[in-house]
């Protein structure tokens, strides 16, 4: 087994969870046994999962209602810093009560005209 970093070709086989490909063409290329190819990957992965838990335990997660509390903050800021004034009425409930209205009338009409 040999001390130098994988080649990019076989980390980006390694990152995408194609050990197979990536064991064997590492082989392949370097010369030597398979099970010396999966040693290599093995501990290039090891060496990923330490530094990947060592970054996740460095930054804590916020909590989705504090996330969510930000991000409306954050809006409501930027709507308050462009002077841009929310409608009284949302426009999902415009395009119902259109909506509604089509049907009532459609439907009025298709009363009169069949029963009649």
């Amino acid at each position: 087994m040999t001390n130098n970093p994988l080649p990019k070709h076989i980390r980006q086989l390694v990152d995408k969870k194609n050990y197979v490909i990536a064991i064997k063409t590492y082989a392949k290329e370097q010369n030597i046994s398979l099970e010396d190819a999966k040693n290599a990957i093995d501990a290039y992965e090891q060496n990923q999962n330490v530094t990947s838990q060592d970054s996740q335990t460095n930054s804590p997660k916020p909590q989705a209602n504090q996330g969510l509390a930000g991000l409306q903050a954050g809006v409501d800021n930027r709507l308050q810093q462009e002077n841009i004034k929310l409608p009284l009425v949302p426009y999902w409930v415009k395009r119902v009560v259109i909506i509604l209205l089509v049907i009532g009338i459609f439907g009025g009409l298709m009363y009169n005209l069949f029963m009649r």
